[in-house]
């Protein structure tokens, strides 16, 4: 297997997505850290908002050892991590406000003993995928989200973003300068609409300029347009 034949490391992907989204904030008109925001990116893969910071920044995203009792130790903890984060933020209505859900109520909705939810808690025990399954399905969270590292998660997110979120920001604001309201795109057997929707943005941009040049100010006087 020659090197080509090998994913990128985490923090090379997520560089190259961080280009991506430079290039997106180019486009509509704002920076990075207009589109990339710390808090909802923590909400959505677990990591803490100065550790999102810091990955987006450039340090480099910590990885699973090779050695097997150190990978071992190094999932058990990170699921405990990823565990007491969704017990932390995702929260239960109350008449006093929203508070943590209680051993005894992930227990009853899991069918997991409460002292074992107490010991996954603790990091007194490994979960196994089962258990991992119905305690992130309980808190509403995606399944693997207690398993996966901080670069597997951060490149999983800014993933969508590229190739879904900001493909469709983008062609919103091409279709609002045009004044059109949608376009309407079939999906292939495969599921390849996202792709078709960002092969269509330089085609929309083309059209754009074309109707910019037809106009009798050459479209200068639009708002909001670029020069």
């Amino acid at each position: 297997m020659n090197a080509a034949d090998h994913p990128p490391a985490p923090g090379h992907e997520i560089a190259r997505l961080l280009d991506d989204v430079d290039a997106y904030a180019a486009r509509l008109g704002t920076t990075r850290g207009r589109l990339l925001d710390p808090g909802l990116i923590s909400h959505a893969t677990g990591i803490e908002p100065g550790r999102v910071r810091a990955l987006l920044h450039g340090e480099p995203p910590e990885e699973e050892p090779r050695e097997k009792y150190a990978r071992e130790t190094f999932r058990k903890a990170l699921f405990q991590q990823r565990l007491r984060f969704l017990q932390r933020t995702r929260l239960k209505e109350t008449p006093s406000g929203r508070e943590p859900y209680g051993l005894r109520e992930i227990s009853r909705a899991t069918g997991i003993s409460a002292q074992h939810v107490s010991n996954l808690l603790n990091g007194e025990r490994g979960a196994n995928h089962d258990h991992a399954a119905r305690l992130e399905l309980f808190f509403g969270a995606p399944e693997g989200f207690c398993s996966r590292t901080e670069g597997t998660a951060l490149v999983a997110y800014l993933r969508r973003m590229v190739h879904e979120d900001l493909p469709k920001l983008a062609t919103h604001a091409v279709l609002q300068e045009l004044g059109a309201r949608s376009v309407a795109l079939r999906s292939t057997a495969d599921g390849a609409q996202i792709d078709t929707l960002r092969d269509l943005l330089p085609a929309l941009d083309e059209l754009v300029r074309v109707v910019r040049a037809r106009e009798p100010d050459g479209g200068s006087g639009r708002a909001g347009g670029p020069a």
